[in-house]
């Protein structure tokens, strides 16, 4: 079957939502945790230099042992967690896949494409929940992220690399799905 002859159609490709999902209007938006933001490379705000010593005393300026944390870049953790969830959604085959052509690049475009139109046995444990995600900027216009996700009682993983480019805004330009 080549790409001509997939039906894209609401009859032929997408599944109807699983009744597991809460509500439209029972969801409720939280501002993230101080651990939150602290794991998504916020620097620390105590002295501690990440010894087990009793010095408290805060690290000399210039000096190895200061506290450096990789600024997250603006905007990463929330385009990841969004596209994070329409990915799953496109995988559980509830979404179309050509409704995610400005967040992915043709390539994993493509290759979400064909995950999501191959058979894939653990569609039958349930809706995919994303459980944990993860953000580290490797440059101030990039970012590797990662994020589990369950599906029945079983945990998945999937990474992938989002770049930020000033034209379209950030893009998943690498995905992998464990």
């Amino acid at each position: 079957m080549n790409s001509s002859e997939i039906d894209y159609s609401p009859q032929g490709f997408l599944r109807p939502a699983p009744r597991s999902e809460p509500a439209a209007d029972s969801v409720t938006i939280r501002r993230p945790s101080a651990r939150t933001e602290r794991v998504l490379g916020s620097p620390r705000k105590t002295p501690h230099n990440g010894t087990s010593g009793t010095d408290t005393s805060p690290a000399r300026p210039g000096s190895t042992d200061a506290i450096t944390a990789d600024p997250v870049a603006p905007g990463a953790d929330i385009f990841w967690n969004t596209s994070l969830r329409l990915v799953l959604e496109v995988l559980d085959q509830r979404r179309n896949p050509l409704h995610l052509r400005a967040l992915l690049s043709p390539t994993v475009l493509e290759i979400v494409r064909r995950l999501a139109i191959s058979d894939n046995p653990t569609r039958d444990l349930g809706a995919a929940r994303t459980h944990r995600t993860h953000v580290h900027a490797a440059s101030p216009s990039a970012a590797e992220v990662c994020a589990t996700y369950r599906r029945g009682n079983r945990t998945f993983a999937i990474a992938a690399r989002i770049e930020n480019t000033n034209a379209e805004g950030w893009m998943i330009t690498a995905l992998h799905v464990v």
